[in-house]
């Protein structure tokens, strides 16, 4: 039988088409079955459809196929449309995609488009199995059922889905292996946790890291595979003064790939095993080296997986190190506020007792002279020094006490509070003016201390009949402190809230440094400016306000 008996039915079929009867046997075909499978349509006549078609489920395909190309095919669509194609195939495994389940349709007379024909195989003239998409166009001949079989190659949507999944298998992998990497707490162990997930799922066996070492100006390999060991040996320690690939790209921070070692001029040594490599940046922390010991190994793929990876790493190394600082910041400020409360220990404990006694022999000498009418000024010198000793004892242990953190804060309204610090402050006949009805979330004994030292320090500064003010600011950010004093030289507002900064010969400095520790211990900030009328002011800002009144 040949295509003369079908001219309507083959006409508009350019695909690779045979003409099949209602047994399932060939009786014709076009020439593009061997243009498109060098199968030869006038050997195939006769022969039943399983001659040309077999069942996917049998067929055990070459995963390994290059799926580069696809990279410059038609893009999301085509996978997005290979994907759904591929579940439908999938749903449908036990609804007839199969050969039998062909031969039964065109015995049945039946019709099926692409869109719902069948994913079958169609072997090649070479051997080769070509995933195919099967369509069937029914009609009668003399009375005798017929059909239509068109195949379409579909290898390009499989090596699409092929890509896809290696997509998705490759960033569920490195998101698991971020999880596990941001686990780790030093550098070293960063590093054998990166060179692990190369060569373990990456598939890449021959992986180093290199860690930049400040002091020698070098690179030095810290950790590589196991295959790099026996491959490579002694892993060499890069110089900037040295040639080499790594520390190039080290320098520049910019990643590359070298197809062919021996080729580049910048090679460390003309007797490399490593002919191919991959070598990508960790910042300024060091080095990632993927090799291969044949040249052109890696594609674009895997450079751009490994950048994602380098760039995780880089992240995690970051990390790292600001904890590292961090913690030794905390341990430095641990052992600051441990030297500075033995100190204030040593005060209250070794110098309260002598100047009890100097403050009491004090009192009976000035009562003695009193009773016998006598005057001395130096007396009243005294007198002030063992009051001022007193305060700086004080101070420092309130500055010690500043260490202690601040776990709970409560509303603490504003103006009230201001007056009750008021009555309890030293402020001779100074005046107070509250500004504002705010709510403030503090620490209250903390600001108690903070405002204390504030008022009394406006006294000290500012003369006995200074008005103070204690309001809102105008953004809504914080409150402040001001008096209508002299204020303070623009130069010196930094180092006021320095430890031992005073210009009042009376006083022990720390007052505005206890005010700026109990800034931050609640997360504030404490700036000095100048007020309205030319005197201090003392903004705290970053302060939860909360408005008041009715």
């Amino acid at each position: 039988m040949t295509l003369d008996r079908f001219p309507e039915a083959i006409d508009a079929t350019p695909d690779p088409t045979l003409v099949v009867d209602g047994d399932g046997v060939v009786r014709a075909g076009t020439p593009s079955v061997k243009a498109v499978f060098g199968l030869d349509p006038d050997g195939l006549s006769g022969r039943s459809v399983t001659d040309v078609f077999e069942d996917p489920a049998g067929v055990e395909w070459d995963e390994s196929a290059s799926i580069a190309a696809l990279e410059t095919d038609s893009g999301d669509d085509a996978v997005d449309s290979a994907t759904s194609r591929d579940a439908t195939s999938a749903e449908g495994a036990d609804d007839g995609h199969d050969v039998d389940a062909l031969i039964d349709t065109v015995r049945a007379g039946e019709s099926r488009s692409l869109a719902d024909g069948f994913e079958l195989v169609v072997r090649r003239g070479d051997g080769v199995a070509v995933p195919v998409r099967v369509s069937v166009g029914a009609f009668e001949l003399d009375g005798e059922p017929y059909a239509i079989v068109t195949a379409i190659d579909v290898s390009n949507e499989r090596t699409r889905q092929l890509a896809l999944r290696r997509r998705t298998e490759t960033l569920e992998s490195l998101h698991e292996a971020t999880r596990e990497l941001l686990k780790t707490t030093d550098r070293e162990a960063a590093a054998e946790a990166a060179v692990s997930y190369v060569d373990d799922v990456l598939g890449h066996p021959i992986a180093a890291i290199w860690l930049y070492d400040e002091q020698r100006d070098a690179l030095e390999p810290v950790v590589w595979t196991d295959t790099a060991d026996a491959v490579v040996g002694d892993h060499p320690t890069f110089h900037a003064d040295g040639q080499s690939i790594t520390w190039e790209v080290f320098e520049s921070g910019e990643p590359t790939y070298v197809a062919d070692v021996g080729d580049d001029p910048d090679r460390y040594s003309d007797d490399a095993t490593i002919r191919s490599e991959l070598v990508v940046p960790l910042g300024r922390y060091g080095v990632l080296n993927v090799g291969a010991t044949t040249a052109d190994a890696f594609d674009d793929s895997d450079l751009a997986v490994a950048r994602v990876w380098a760039a995780t790493v880089t992240m995690v190394l970051v990390r790292i190190e600001r904890e590292r600082q961090l913690r030794r910041r905390e341990a430095e400020v641990a052992r600051e506020r441990d030297r500075l409360e033995e100190f204030a220990s040593l005060v209250s404990h070794d110098l309260r007792s002598p100047l009890n006694v100097a403050a009491g022999n004090l009192e009976i000498v000035t009562e003695r002279l009193a009773d016998e009418s006598i005057e001395i000024e130096e007396i009243d010198a005294v007198e002030r020094s063992l009051d001022r000793m007193d305060a700086l004892i004080e101070d420092l242990l309130a500055l010690a006490r500043q260490g202690t953190g601040i776990d709970e804060t409560e509303s603490v309204p504003l103006a009230d509070f201001a007056a009750e610090c008021w009555e309890t402050a030293d402020t001779e006949s100074a005046t107070l003016s509250v500004e504002t009805d705010a709510v403030v979330a503090a620490d209250r004994s903390r600001l108690r201390q903070a405002l204390e030292n504030l008022f009394v320090n406006a006294v000290t500064h500012a003369g006995p009949d200074v008005a103070v003010t204690v309001g809102a600011l105008p953004d809504g950010d914080g409150f402040y402190v001001a008096d209508d004093g002299p204020g303070i030289d623009p130069a010196d507002r930094e180092a006021v809230f320095e430890a031992g900064m005073t210009s009042d010969p009376e006083g022990t400095g720390f007052g505005l440094k206890i005010v700026a520790e109990v800034a931050e211990a609640h997360g504030w900030t404490v700036e000095l400016a100048e007020g309205e009328t030319g005197g201090a002011r003392f903004e705290f800002r970053g302060v939860a306000v909360e408005s008041g009144g009715e």
